[in-house]
């Protein structure tokens, strides 16, 4: 994650997108979360379960990784659908590029809500005063998952077949609920915590 891609993100040009910077908003949440996570694991009441941190460590790496991979892919994705539309084509090079355009941001939403999951568990269990840099996290995990709903939503009209637009819908509404429920499941174990209201 540098300002490279801040950079890039000002251009005026289409790509990259907000695809991409939802995903690396979730990156941001991560890096975050993984903070904490090292505080937790290097601080000394903690060595009695230090494979546990140490293992959560580990998943906040991949869904870093993950979600790295899904900022380019979703570059990709959107020079894909111009590539196909360039050459006319709306056949199935048509619906496999609309497709891969669906995937990706529903794939950060799947992300976002695993972080979520992760936040949940490290402020039921981190200091005190780790639990505001969770606050932020969630938040920024939050605007994750609705910045790729929302991306997802606008490719949903591209969808040529009737009833398969309706099921991507369909898909992409339950990913949705299921997100909101880890962001509001974190929410509520960091205002155990006293910090949020």
């Amino acid at each position: 994650m540098t300002s490279s891609f801040l950079d890039q993100l000002a251009q005026p040009r289409p790509d990259p997108g907000g695809g991409a910077a939802a995903a690396y908003g979730g990156m941001v949440a991560l890096a975050l979360l993984e903070k904490v996570v090292q505080l937790e694991a290097q601080r000394p009441g903690n060595q009695g379960q230090r494979q546990d941190w140490e293992e959560k460590l580990a998943q906040i790496k991949q869904l870093t990784a993950d979600l790295d991979r899904l900022r380019e892919e979703d570059v990709k994705a959107y020079a894909r659908m111009v590539q196909v539309r360039a050459s006319g084509s709306r056949d199935r090079d048509w619906q496999e590029a609309v497709e891969y355009a669906l995937a990706v941001p529903r794939e950060i939403m799947a992300r976002a809500a695993e972080a979520l999951a992760l936040v949940a568990w490290v402020g039921g269990r981190c200091q005190r005063h780790l639990v505001s840099d969770l606050q932020v996290a969630r938040e920024f995990l939050g605007a994750t998952l609705q910045g790729a709903y929302h991306i997802a939503r606008a490719n949903l009209p591209l969808v040529v077949d009737a009833a398969q637009r309706q099921e991507f819908s369909r898909q992409l509404a339950e990913a949705e609920t299921q997100g909101r429920q880890a962001f509001q499941e974190a929410g509520a174990v960091l205002a155990a915590r006293g910090l949020v209201k």
